[in-house]
């Protein structure tokens, strides 16, 4: 029930009786000063009034960006005719409104979950908000040609997959009217406490009556926008936004909205909108009545005609129908031969008749609160017209849609792949290569392969099977797809992804550890494994005037300059967009490399080692600067190395974990208690089990930026003998694989050190094998 007067019309009713009556002499924009400046076979054709009521933003008429009074009446009864707790007007139309729904919900580089098939309003709204699209596959029905929508199974499969998505979102109903069990979908989606987003844009009217669906302002969705334009009386381009829960922020809403709305918006539009609410609130139920029983009994006329046939309530309970819009009328006239797109072309060429679309075996139309029985039989007359020309001419539309391949590997986020260069080549070339273009298929309406995406052979046969069958391919650049636009892995620009580009550093320097080899780590790399360690920035080791009567920091100054020129290094590349990987060296380095990266960002640390570094120089027993990074990273220790790069400790112990620790000091133990650093030991990993020790890390880790602090002799000397400083056991290598798969899949990674190589040590090259491997996963994650 409503609670407000739904038969007022503020923002209509001051301009028609307040502004237009008042006879004002107007200096303001449009400048054609209410018609008067108009061509005038557009003002004879159009009339006086709406030009009467054309203004822009000023006190009387109220502001849609910081809405005061009729503005805000009108919104707010729009809210109330819904049921929902805010409303928006949304002036650049559906598509404004979805991009604004996505751009409030996630932030760049976070997941969304998205059908395969959704509006290009969609791709546009990931493209700006820089987020990461987790596609899932509608239900294709291969009798009707078209795709339906995605079932609450599916919803619940993909997040079980990417539990870090950070939101949802559906289509209700389809362009066809198929509807998915949306409520069962919100209940799954909030049960991650995530927010349900739903492009309702064919749905403005399904509120208002029992006999439709489920309207998603009632199913529990978060946020939803609907194209008002659609089925009920507002002008094209008029849509409204509902925001139905506190897990959107309605303020972020107004913010984003204000950044895609024009600052000039259409008053005559508007009116629309809000004497549209108004019709819908008090006269839909008998209007969509009507509506409904016109829809209801054109199909079943039209069920009688041979060779022609439209699909109804029947088909509920096919995979990914939950239920059926009667408004949405497709037609099919494939058994007379005509495909939909041969039957768009007679219905306008032959009887003056305009469908919504048509695809390759159906048209459809819609029933709205505008039709009569008039302009149905006119619609059904000519679809009886069409049978009698075509029946009987023994030609048939044959073929099921055919099997679409896997969804293709993502190598770009869709904003990389937009601000990325394009190259053209021969479409049969194309194997391996990162697509550039949006390729569809008609039927079943699902893109085959999206921008960032990489075109496989299996896409390539795909694709070359519809050309063949002569069915319908949009969405290339060249129509016959001989040639294809393409990015080129050195043209790609990686933004916010695991896959961001990385800038690698080497560091040989021993004097941490005060141990011969190490220093010989990156070269040994390089030499064996160009192809992974062949672009490294080399940071060279200055030797500084030392204090030798400091056996508790030795080597210090010279450590603390080079850590501090790897830290102006990696905050340079962190500030280009650019992911640093350190290979060292001494573990001591990563005081540098992190300190340059926490400059830029919040980071959370997993230091992975057999040692847990956290001495200070009072409890330091060898005085080696390796084993205390991390406790001057905290803020703990020697004043002059807490304070490398700039003042201060550089990350809060909560965000950080000890991983795989076999070799502790005792005194070392009572600073990493006095810190509260959350230590655990390999012990721990063998008792409990690794797949339950990650999980762990997720519930304690809380941060987005996650720095990786990797020391090879984590690993055990069995499998990894290359170090200076071995303890027995250890992580063996499918361990810390999995584990970097794991942090790389559920943090972003900003950074990473690769330390304490010691090729002296090593045997057979076992150590540089494994080393190389676990970096060349780094610089190219496939999680």
């Amino acid at each position: 029930m409503t609670k407000l007067n739904q038969h007022l019309t503020p923002l209509f009713s001051t301009l028609k009786d307040v502004y237009a009556k008042r006879d004002i002499t107007p200096f303001h924009v449009p400048g054609h000063k209410r018609g008067k400046g108009v061509d005038k076979e557009f003002y004879d054709f159009m009339g006086p009034n709406p030009f009467s009521i054309d203004v822009t933003i000023f006190k009387m008429v109220d502001g849609l960006h910081n809405p005061k009074s009729c503005i805000k009446e009108a919104q707010e009864l729009a809210a109330d005719a819904y049921g929902v707790r805010k409303t928006f007007f949304a002036v650049n139309g559906t598509s404004g409104a979805i991009q604004a729904m996505i751009m409030s919900v996630v932030k760049p580089g976070e997941k969304i979950l998205v059908p395969r098939n959704v509006h290009k309003s969609v791709s546009g709204g990931i493209i700006l908000s820089g987020s990461m699209p987790v596609y899932m596959n509608p239900e294709v029905d291969n009798e009707l040609g078209i795709a339906h929508g995605v079932k609450p199974e599916t919803v619940e499969k993909m997040l079980k997959q990417h539990p870090d998505t950070k939101a949802v979102l559906i289509i209700n109903p389809t362009y066809y009217g198929a509807a998915t069990d949306i409520r069962k979908i919100a209940e799954i989606v909030h049960s991650y406490d995530i927010p349900l987003i739903v492009d309702e844009a064919h749905g403005p009217h399904l509120h208002f009556h029992e006999d439709l669906p489920l309207s998603a302002v009632d199913a529990g969705a978060d946020i939803c926008c609907q194209s008002t334009h659609k089925i009920i009386g507002a002008m094209t381009q008029m849509s409204m936004l509902h925001v139905n829960s506190n897990r959107v922020d309605a303020n972020r809403v107004q913010q984003i909205l204000s950044l895609l709305h024009t600052t000039s918006p259409s008053y005559p539009l508007m009116a629309s909108l809000d004497c549209a609410r108004r019709q819908i609130a008090t006269e839909g139920r008998e209007l969509l009545e009507k509506t409904i029983k016109l829809a209801n009994n054109l199909r079943a006329e039209i069920n009688k005609i041979p060779g022609i046939s439209s699909f109804g309530k029947e088909i509920v309970g096919r995979e990914g129908i939950y239920s059926f819009d009667p408004t949405k009328l497709s037609v099919t006239a494939k058994e007379l031969g005509l495909t939909g797109f041969e039957l768009e072309t007679l219905l306008v060429d032959d009887y003056n008749i305009q469908v919504e679309l048509s695809d390759f075996y159906n048209v459809l139309g819609l029933i709205t609160l505008g039709d009569t029985e008039e302009s149905t039989n006119t619609l059904l007359e000519a679809l009886k017209d069409i049978s009698k020309r075509f029946y009987g001419t023994g030609k048939k539309i044959e073929g099921e849609v055919q099997k679409m391949p896997p969804i293709p590997e993502a190598v770009l986020i869709p904003r990389e792949a937009f601000y990325s260069e394009k190259n053209k080549i021969r479409f049969e070339e194309s194997e391996g290569k990162i697509c550039a273009e949006m390729i569809m298929a008609y039927p079943p309406g699902i893109p085959v392969i999206t921008p960032g995406e990489r075109i496989s052979r299996a896409t390539i046969e795909y694709i070359k099977g519809l050309k063949d069958a002569k069915l319908h391919v949009q969405g290339m650049e060249d129509p016959e797809l001989n040639y294809i636009n393409v990015i080129e892995e050195e043209d790609a620009i990686y933004l916010y992804t695991e896959k961001m580009k990385n800038k690698m550093f080497a560091v040989p320097m021993n004097l941490g550890a005060n141990k011969a080899g190490i220093e010989f780590g990156p070269e040994v790399l390089e030499e064996y494994y160009p192809d992974t360690f062949g672009e490294m920035t080399y940071i060279d080791i200055e030797k500084q005037r030392e204090n030798f009567n400091e056996p508790s920091l030795k080597y210090k100054n010279t450590i603390l300059h080079t850590c501090n020129k790897l830290a102006q290094a990696t905050n340079e590349a962190v500030r280009d967009g650019f992911r640093p990987i350190t290979v060292g060296g001494d573990h001591s380095i990563a005081l540098g490399s992190i300190s340059g990266v926490a400059l830029e960002k919040e980071i959370g640390v997993i230091w992975i080692d057999a040692h847990g570094d956290m001495n200070t120089d009072e409890t330091t027993i060898s005085g080696n600067i390796h084993g205390m990074p991390l406790a001057a990273l905290l803020g703990a220790g020697d004043r002059d190395l807490v304070n490398c790069f700039y003042e201060g400790a550089k990350i809060d112990p909560k965000n950080v974990i000890i991983l795989g620790a076999r070799d502790l000091d005792v005194k070392e133990r009572d600073v990493i208690e006095e810190l509260g650093v959350k230590v655990i030991h390999y012990d721990d990993v063998m008792h409990k089990g690794l797949d339950h020790i990650l999980e762990e890390i997720k519930d304690h880790l809380k941060i987005d930026n996650l720095h990786i602090s990797f020391d090879v002799d984590s690993i055990d000397p069995e499998f990894a003998p290359g170090v200076s400083t071995p303890v027995r056991n250890g992580f063996s290598p499918e361990e810390m694989f999995q584990t970097f798969k794991f942090l790389f899949k559920n943090y972003s990674i900003s950074s990473v050190d690769i330390v304490e190589y010691n090729p002296v040590n090593d045997k057979n090259g076992k150590t540089m094998d494994f080393v190389n491997e676990l970096t060349e996963f780094v610089l190219n994650p496939n999680c």
